[in-house]
């Protein structure tokens, strides 16, 4: 009897001097209450491939999406030395080049002792830091004026996020309990979420996808989803979570990061 005959082709055959049984090859599975193989999707796998995941007979090929090059089995963006981190820190902007280990602190923007950023995110094609105090300011840049946002009426304004593809930005006012969307400067204002929501906190959205989530610190804490429009809402998670914040979208392989404030992980 041959190991095809006897295993298949996704098996190969052991022998022993008192059994001869098939375990199946690298790659593949045994089937349960078969005796038979099949192939294992190693992209269905959390941290398979960076990015791109292809699925092979016995096997996965990794590569990157548009604009990314492989570098050491991870993909890292083309002109990654110039990309630039920004950190909110109490009432102060701060800036650095990530990838740069020679890298300091540079100032980006100082509030006096009445200001506190609670969030912020950046509109790249606008070439602006918006954050949840109403202010804005042209990025990156070294004392320019600043400007007063025209959206008025925000109670206690938390999250906020940027659509880069419309041009608009989304908040969570946890004071008023909503999540509210305008234009740049603040025209055509709309509340998308109200009723059954608590205390609304980080906000992030998917633009590709057309996909808002948000978190919500309440009596019953729990992170939520809708369309962008506001509607097909959702709960995405209320197990085990007390105070998630940091929301983060992972665009290529369209998983959600968060950071629980109050459990200390992410």
């Amino acid at each position: 009897v041959t190991n095809t005959t006897m295993c298949g082709d996704e098996a190969q055959c052991i022998q022993s001097q008192s059994t001869t049984y098939c375990t199946c090859r690298r790659g593949f599975q045994k089937v349960p209450e078969k005796n038979s193989c099949q192939d294992v999707n190693e992209c269905l796998r959390f941290g398979t491939c960076s990015q791109l995941c292809n699925n092979t007979k016995g096997s996965h090929i990794c590569s990157c999406a548009k604009n990314f090059m492989k570098t050491d089995n991870m993909c890292k963006a083309e002109g990654s030395e110039h990309q630039i981190l920004y950190i909110a820190d109490d009432n102060k902007i701060r800036s650095m080049y990530p990838f740069n280990p020679n890298s300091a602190y540079e100032p980006a923007f100082q509030g006096d002792e009445n200001v506190r950023i609670d969030a912020m995110d950046i509109y790249v094609k606008g070439n602006k830091i918006y954050w949840t105090l109403g202010c804005q300011r042209p990025l990156p840049s070294p004392l320019p004026p600043f400007c007063l946002s025209q959206i008025s009426g925000l109670k206690m304004p938390r999250g906020i996020a940027i659509d880069w593809v419309a041009g608009n930005i989304y908040w969570t006012d946890s004071g008023r309990d909503v999540i509210e969307v305008a234009q740049m400067k603040g025209e055509n204002r709309k509340t998308l979420i109200s009723g059954m929501i608590d205390e609304p906190h980080a906000i992030v959205v998917d633009p590709l996808r057309g996909t808002m989530y948000w978190s919500d610190w309440g009596n019953h804490p729990k992170i939520e989803t809708a369309a962008m429009d506001g509607t097909l809402r959702e709960t995405l998670v209320q197990d085990n979570i007390q105070w998630p914040t940091g929301l983060a979208v992972d665009y290529h392989n369209e998983r959600l990061y968060w950071a629980d404030a109050k459990l200390s992980v992410i």
